[in-house]
């Protein structure tokens, strides 16, 4: 799903609303993960685009005569989003191409969003860091710089930051332990697309496996079962990625599908104890990273415990004497 160019007035906009936001105890992590991203960006582009080496400048060109074709990189808005998505940093490229003109620039352009678009952009040397672009289109792709009265042609991609560096299939020891409920459905859902797949829970990890299922949990309610018993019932939100559609539709299938022919799924097997799927859905038009195309609702009855009451000390009989 793209989105478009924000304009200057938006921007301004963007910048207030940046200022109204709380302030995140991690946030700092989002401000050194940009500068790696500078780095392995340039990288990226020039492994697309050989003739871009050393001419891809931060900002601006050096001068307004730099020699043609080049490329003008520059870090846009930064925006939290969400707790399990964290922040959201653009990244624009501007194509310069020169006597080329703008239809060498289009097919660079192409190059560079199926060379980047769902894809890992990592780091080289002691900097592995990988960063997982999505392309976001814009309103203009094609102006005319006023200043120097050259045309170029303008991209925009996304990188999803989360809050912190932790945050893996494995929880690290000492960290927060996910949710009993959450804990076992990560556990099923490894099991339902295997070892190939990676499965979080609570929030996507700053690297996340290529193809990643996060499952968080977004809500609870009880229901009166009878006199002795009653229902939990827990909502899941799942967000499926993988490097293209086709494979999260297959997966979302594949897990729905799973839902309807197991009815119970195991929460503690050695206790017998088991949890219901109620309801069990999937959009795959949703945003997978800050929507989550899976709806998911699982329920277990429980007994009520039993009320306590006074002992009786002595029983007393009055006979009815007529």
């Amino acid at each position: 799903m793209h989105e478009y160019e924000v304009t200057p007035a938006e921007n301004t906009e963007v910048e207030k609303s940046l200022s109204e936001q709380p302030q995140h105890a991690n946030a700092g992590y989002a401000k050194v993960a940009c500068r790696r991203m500078r780095q392995a960006f340039k990288q990226k582009l020039i492994e697309i685009i050989p003739a871009l080496q050393g001419r891809v400048y931060d900002v601006q060109p050096p001068s307004q005569t730099a020699e043609e074709p080049y490329a003008v990189m520059a870090l846009g808005e930064e925006i939290w989003k969400s707790s399990w998505a964290g922040y959201r940093q653009v990244v624009r490229i501007k194509l310069y191409a020169g006597q080329a003109g703008l239809a060498q620039a289009d097919v660079w352009a192409n190059a560079l969003i199926a060379g980047l678009h769902r894809e890992p952009v990592t780091g080289e040397g002691e900097d592995t860091s990988a960063f997982t672009a999505h392309y976001l289109g814009v309103r203009d792709a094609e102006k005319l710089d006023t200043v120097t009265g050259k045309a170029y042609r303008t991209l925009r991609f996304g990188v999803y930051v989360p809050e912190t560096e932790s945050g893996s299939a494995t929880t690290a020891s000492g960290a927060a332990q996910p949710e009993e409920w959450l804990a076992a459905l990560v556990r099923w859902t490894q099991k339902q697309l295997g070892e190939t797949w990676s499965v979080y829970a609570d929030a996507w990890p700053a690297q996340p496996g290529r193809q990643a299922v996060l499952w968080r949990m977004s809500g609870c309610e009880t229901r009166m079962a009878g006199a002795s018993m009653y229902e939990l019932r827990k909502r899941f939100i799942g967000h499926i990625t993988a490097p293209d559609t086709t494979e999260e539709n297959r997966a979302a299938s594949a897990l729905i599908e799973g839902f309807a022919a197991q009815i119970q799924l195991p929460l503690d097997q050695d206790k017998g104890r088991y949890m219901s799927t109620a309801e069990a859905s999937a959009d795959l038009q949703a945003d997978a990273i800050l929507d989550g195309q899976l709806r998911l609702m699982l329920v277990q009855r429980r007994m009520r415990p039993a009320e306590e009451a006074a002992l009786i000390r002595r029983v007393e009989i009055h006979p009815i004497l007529k």
